[in-house]
């Protein structure tokens, strides 16, 4: 699953009422590497490979290397990520052209949400400029490998250090087709505060009957403060996937058909249609519902992604005594579940077919993903480090943000997004966050459900 993304717009980027806080935030959800460029005086020496002994199924500690014949032959190479991403492109571009004296590594990097992305290769394609690089948002991969053509790459390509537990997310019809960099899960903020003058121990919020029952206690509690707040935009159907994963249930069966009327989606969709009834759920998840949560203090419970926490938790701990104790909780299962995130986030994928092209992509992705990058990315958006090198390094960062350390665990539980094929099966993100929405603000759970399965059946068929 890529970060979220409405119709209209990309949540993930900054409003004008929540410069204070989701200005800094906003950008996260959409760029985990975005400090690269910054973390030394020549970009280039931040993306330097780190010489370690060889692991097995690695053939190389540093990363793949294009070949002598293959470097010499190259002259160009074409990139498109996120607007977001543009200084870890960047980074790249500069480490690249520095090894490879005569190389021009072109950026694209305008693109607001995955779909224009989308756009913009098959534009440029089209008009006999190929990608070779491009960053494939998780749910997406079905259009990345089958209409773009993102080509199959081995894990032993990779660094040593590369943490390979999240390479299932980044596959495929079997094949690894893009190289999981931003990684993300959903979690829950709560003011603890709040909860403790309501009687709320904050470990009940564990699953959905006790996040219920802690919006009851909010509520007679007299504090006149909205209980929860679940932002809508893009997020919606990320809780129905993740809710129904606890049960070990996903919403997108091996045939590639939706199974939007199990058991686990109706009792998901029952607590979601359920938290809608506290109040009006916030539309946006970085401007409005992080401007309500943590400078308005409107809401005691909300949802976000990993990579706001760090630059939130900052924010209200810097507010001193107008700000509040800040509790962190990664998102509930369904009662008798188990932790099944599902992912957030995107990899990098290789697009160019030519031999040569290819080897000098996957060099390029190798640099994209050095210790350095992935450590400043975790800095700045708290991304889930997909390295263990950069990880060791991130030390004093999980020192000031312990909150941030349980989401480790969860590593080896994350679960792949729902990778929609079919020729419309990238419209099935909006079309299912549509549905729940309409749930969440009144409509039947079981026959919004229904209608969703029939809906997006045939986007998928």
């Amino acid at each position: 699953m890529s970060e979220p993304r409405p119709r209209h717009r990309d949540p993930r980027r900054p409003g004008p009422l929540a410069a204070l806080l989701a200005g800094t935030v906003a950008a996260g959800l959409l760029a985990g590497c975005g400090g690269g460029s910054g973390t030394a005086a020549d970009p280039a020496e931040s993306l330097r490979p780190t010489a370690r002994p060889a692991t097995a199924g690695v053939d190389d500690v540093a990363g793949a290397k294009a070949s002598p014949e293959c470097a010499a032959a190259v002259k160009t190479l074409r990139m498109f990520a996120l607007g977001s991403l543009n200084d870890a492109a960047k980074s790249g571009k500069a480490y690249m052209e520095r090894a490879h004296p005569g190389l021009t590594v072109e950026i694209t990097a305008d693109a607001t949400g995955y779909p224009q992305l989308v756009q913009q290769i098959s534009a440029d394609r089209a008009a006999g400029r190929p990608a070779d690089v491009a960053v494939a948002g998780f749910d997406l991969l079905p259009t990345f490998a089958d209409k773009l053509g993102a080509q199959p790459l081995s894990p032993r390509l990779l660094r040593a250090s590369y943490d390979q537990r999240f390479l299932p997310l980044g596959e495929y019809g079997g094949r690894l087709v893009a190289v999981p960099q931003q990684v993300s899960t959903l979690a829950l903020v709560y003011n603890a505060d709040v909860l403790a003058k309501a009687g709320v121990d904050p470990k009940s919020l564990g699953t959905t009957t006790g996040v219920l029952a802690a919006a009851e206690r909010i509520k007679a509690s007299g504090q006149g403060i909205q209980p929860i707040d679940l932002p809508t935009g893009g997020f919606a159907q990320w809780y129905l996937t993740t809710l129904t994963s606890s049960k070990n249930t996903p919403v997108l069966k091996a045939d590639g058909q939706p199974d939007l009327t199990s058991p686990a989606a109706r009792e998901a969709a029952a607590f979601l249609a359920r938290v809608g009834t506290y109040g009006t759920q916030s539309s946006d998840p970085t401007t409005q519902g992080l401007l309500r949560f943590g400078i308005r203090h409107e809401t005691a419970i909300s949802a976000v992604t990993l990579p706001s926490l760090a630059a939130g938790l900052r924010y209200v701990r810097g507010q001193g005594a107008q700000g509040f104790k800040v509790g962190v909780a990664p998102f509930p299962t369904l009662p008798g579940g188990t932790q099944h995130p599902v992912a957030g986030g995107n990899g990098l994928s290789v697009l160019a077919t030519d031999r040569c092209q290819r080897e000098m992509a996957t060099e390029l992705i190798v640099a994209l993903l050095a210790p350095d990058v992935i450590a400043a990315g975790t800095e700045a958006f708290s991304f889930l480090p997909v390295d263990t090198e950069a990880k060791k390094r991130l030390a004093p960062f999980y020192r000031e943000f312990p909150e941030l350390t349980q989401f480790d665990a969860l590593v080896p539980a994350l679960v792949q997004a729902p990778t929609w094929g079919g020729e419309r099966g990238g419209e099935v993100h909006d079309a299912l966050n549509d549905e729940v929405v309409a749930i969440m603000t009144g409509a039947d759970p079981g026959t919004t459900l229904t209608e969703a399965q029939r809906k997006i059946a045939t986007l998928v068929r």
